[in-house]
């Protein structure tokens, strides 16, 4: 205790300053964001309870449209039960089919549920008074609580993606602001301090960016024989090093999924519109893109929207400049 008093080599971490003279630049011990650890460890409680938050609404949601499919494939197979004693062997057949889908979808549907963690007594409880549905009243409440519950899940998950937004945005003002309140501070440190805070706005974009990446999201893809389907896409860094394209094509509800990956060697970005595309609604704010791959040669993207087109170009451009500088450095 007495050596902590005479070095006061703790005292920065709970009083925020840096150093002994308030010096943010010269690399003094702080906090990662340069706050107390009082106030960076209640905004990670917080964040951790919204994430939680967010999670449980996801899985509420999840079970009920679990619930939804459940519904629709208990009427779909009361039906067929009804039509198959009838003289139609056509439609009997018809409403066959219908209730063999509606059973495959809601099966699915129970998986995902549980797959994502959902709790097997909640899920049991919502897909037993699910299927024992008898009018329009009972499929109109339960189509209602599952959209209610979408629309919870989808708010919070805003939420969280506006507070960490404002978080990362917040901090170069907040630095500057805290240290002309200090009036001790040079502006060459107050600059200083400033330029951190938009480095590390801009890595918060950066690292943004390459996980809506890597997660992937639905574009239009062409063919080289010009045939168009929609898949599932992302782009990624492989743990060899290389930039990996994947795209998945879902049948049957998502039930059968088919995953093709390539490496990706260039972005093109002057890819013409494609012919026939003029005559949808919306071309106006189409753009196109190609990625140059190792086995299929140039893969060829449309976007709805130009910030959707810079999302995709600048996004898995900056993933080929960190893997051509991971490489570099394997041969230093």
């Amino acid at each position: 205790m007495q050596y902590m008093h005479s070095n006061k080599s703790l005292q920065p971490l709970f009083t925020g300053s840096r150093n002994g003279h308030g010096d943010t630049c010269s690399g003094g011990v702080s906090t990662p964001s340069g706050k107390t650890v009082g106030r960076w460890l209640k905004e990670r409680r917080e964040k951790k309870k919204e994430e939680a938050r967010a999670l449980n609404a996801q899985l509420y949601a999840v079970v009920s449209v679990a619930g939804v499919a459940a519904a629709v494939a208990a009427i779909a197979a009361a039906t067929a039960a009804a039509s198959a004693s009838g003289k139609d062997d056509q439609m009997a057949k018809t409403d066959m089919a219908v209730a063999s889908a509606a059973t495959l979808v809601a099966a699915q549907c129970v998986e995902t549920a549980e797959s994502m963690g959902a709790d097997r007594d909640h899920l049991i409880s919502t897909i037993s008074s699910a299927v024992n549905v008898q009018s329009h009243g009972d499929i109109t409440a339960v189509t209602a609580a599952a959209a209610t519950a979408l629309r919870g899940a989808a708010t919070l998950k805003a939420r969280s993606l506006k507070e960490v937004w404002n978080v990362a945005t917040a901090i170069p003002a907040e630095k500057a602001m805290e240290m002309r309140m200090s009036g001790s501070i040079s502006h060459d440190h107050i600059r200083c301090n400033y330029s951190e805070g938009l480095a590390l706005e801009e890595n918060f974009l950066v690292a943004s960016n390459q996980e809506l990446l890597a997660k992937g999201t639905e574009l239009l893809k062409r063919t080289r024989k010009g045939d168009l389907h929609w898949k599932i896409v992302s782009v990624y860094i492989h743990r060899t090093g290389q930039v990996m394209l994947k795209m998945k094509s879902r049948h049957v509800a998502g039930t059968i999924t088919k995953k093709k990956k390539n490496v990706v060697l260039e972005v093109c970005k002057d890819v013409q519109s494609w012919p026939g595309r003029d005559m949808f609604e919306g071309r106006e704010q189409r753009r196109y893109f190609g990625l140059k791959t190792v086995t299929r040669g140039v893969v060829e993207f449309e976007c709805k929207s130009q910030k959707e087109y810079e999302t995709w170009t600048q996004g898995v451009s900056r993933l080929l400049s960190i893997s051509a500088e991971r490489r570099n450095k394997r041969r230093i």
